[in-house]
């Protein structure tokens, strides 16, 4: 509707004057519509997308001479351009007046189809390109989560079939019960652990189970305290988070020889879970060893930073005796 708009006309003209639908207004603003969608279509994608700049810009070039000259060529072959309609006859000087060879309004309509057609098209190119980057990152960090999981679930079997072995070992009657909690635990990993949300009560029957596992295996020097404060119904949250950093408490915090108590809080808020775990140090384990110990906590970390980029807090503090993390996620 543009050149209808701005087509120049008298100031006494009707908003859409007969003489607005003349040949040449039809022919010319047919041509920049051409022009339009084959610089769009057709241009950009086969010549300019593809570094082909020098084929572009002569072609380019070329449809500029030729819409410049385009009033001169409808003359031509057409006769005179009439610019208004009126009664009276055009007075001498207008008569058989021939158009420039270029005309500065044909040009300056080129440049603008131009610039409206190039800049839309590399708008949507570059709109697509972004979308497929974050389709791209997407499917990486996916990728990664899925790789960082994987890892994890060996990881967490493997210390537990050792707990598990040396329970045998030792003929303990609590052996078949903590092959029956390992499998309720797996049966978790495999079915549950492979969403990157599951709900949050899920999480700490999870979390419940593996702690009474390893109960099992623990001495009366040990205490161990899990406490849930809060309503976990309807909130989700990334599978095994918790347990490598309680998995750390066990590891590092448990003597057959000294008091080890082992405190577990989990915190659940409107928008937000807190963990805490506070156990104590004991013979070979090492403040660097319980800030950064094994693969499970680096993954975890690496877990963090994918799923909840700046919307958690871990901290952790170290001491000679002791050892305390804080981990807060906002869901």
């Amino acid at each position: 509707m543009l050149p209808i708009f701005f087509y120049a006309r008298p100031k006494d003209a009707s908003l859409v004057p007969e003489q607005t639908f003349s040949l040449y207004f039809v022919l010319s603003n047919a041509s920049f519509i051409a022009f339009y969608y084959l610089n769009s279509n057709l241009l950009i994608p086969n010549l300019l997308l593809k570094k082909k700049t020098i084929s572009y810009t002569l072609i380019i070039f070329g449809l500029l001479i030729f819409f410049g000259m385009f009033p001169r060529i409808y003359q031509y072959f057409f006769g005179d351009i009439q610019r208004f309609a009126t009664s009276m006859p055009p007075p001498a000087r207008l008569r058989n007046l021939r158009p420039p060879i270029l005309s500065p309004g044909s040009i300056a309509i080129f440049l603008l189809v131009f610039i409206f057609s190039t800049g839309i098209k590399v708008i949507n190119q570059w709109l697509q390109t972004e979308r497929r980057n974050k389709e791209i990152e997407h499917e990486k960090l996916q990728t990664e989560l899925s790789f960082l999981k994987a890892q994890i679930n060996p990881h967490f079997l493997f210390n537990t079939l050792n707990n598990i072995y040396s329970m045998a070992a030792d003929r303990s009657e609590n052996t078949a019960a903590a092959v029956m909690k390992l499998s309720s635990i797996m049966r978790y990993v495999l079915n549950e652990a492979k969403n990157d949300l599951v709900p949050l009560e899920k999480e700490i029957e999870f979390t419940t189970h593996y702690i009474e596992l390893q109960k099992i295996r623990i001495t009366d020097k040990t205490t161990v305290d899990f406490i849930v404060e809060g309503d976990a119904f309807g909130k989700q949250i990334s599978p095994l988070l918790f347990l490598p950093f309680i998995e750390n408490a066990f590891k590092y915090g448990v003597s057959t020889r000294a008091y080890s108590p082992i405190l577990i809080l989990l915190k659940i808020e409107e928008s937000m879970v807190q963990l805490e775990v506070k156990n104590d140090k004991h013979s070979g384990s090492s403040i660097k060893s319980a800030n950064n110990t094994g693969i499970g906590i680096n993954n975890t970390r690496r877990r963090l930073d994918l799923m909840y980029h700046n919307r958690y807090v871990l901290e952790t503090s170290s001491s000679e005796t002791n050892f305390f993390v804080n981990l807060k996620i906002h869901l």
